[in-house]
């Protein structure tokens, strides 16, 4: 039943001018790589300027004192060619996925090219801030 309790949110349409917020860890930096070792085919993101408490929430269901996050809009991620989905889960109804760029072949390979890429995306971060 459509809104009931355990039932994924409905996919949105996303804007260029929506924010996006990427989970991190204070030492740890934050992701720009696949991990194709555990058949990753995208990365993951928050819908929203999301405190780095409220985004460990979401990722982790905790909320550690290293968390960290930065941000990024949807239209910059589409202007370095990335493809970006709303893709919301049971435990996250802001889950946003973003794919490499695909070709004819199919998607990109996500080498340190792209990784490079996908960092310039992002314009700031909240390491050691403290707001909550």
């Amino acid at each position: 039943m459509p809104g009931g309790k355990g039932n994924k949110a409905e996919v949105q349409e996303l804007r260029d001018d929506v924010d996006l917020t990427q989970y991190g860890e204070d030492g740890e930096g934050f992701r720009s790589c696949l991990r194709v070792d555990i058949g990753e085919t995208e990365m993951s993101l928050i819908i929203g300027r999301q405190s780095k408490m409220a985004v460990a929430l979401l990722v982790t269901k905790a909320a550690p004192p290293w968390a960290t996050a930065r941000y990024t809009t949807v239209g910059a991620l589409r202007q370095a060619g990335f493809e970006v989905v709303h893709s919301p889960t049971r435990g996250n109804p802001l889950h946003v996925s973003v794919f490499p760029p695909s070709g004819p072949h199919g998607p990109a390979e996500w080498d340190d090219a792209m990784a490079t890429s996908f960092d310039k995306c992002f314009t700031e971060s909240t390491g050691g801030d403290t707001r909550e």
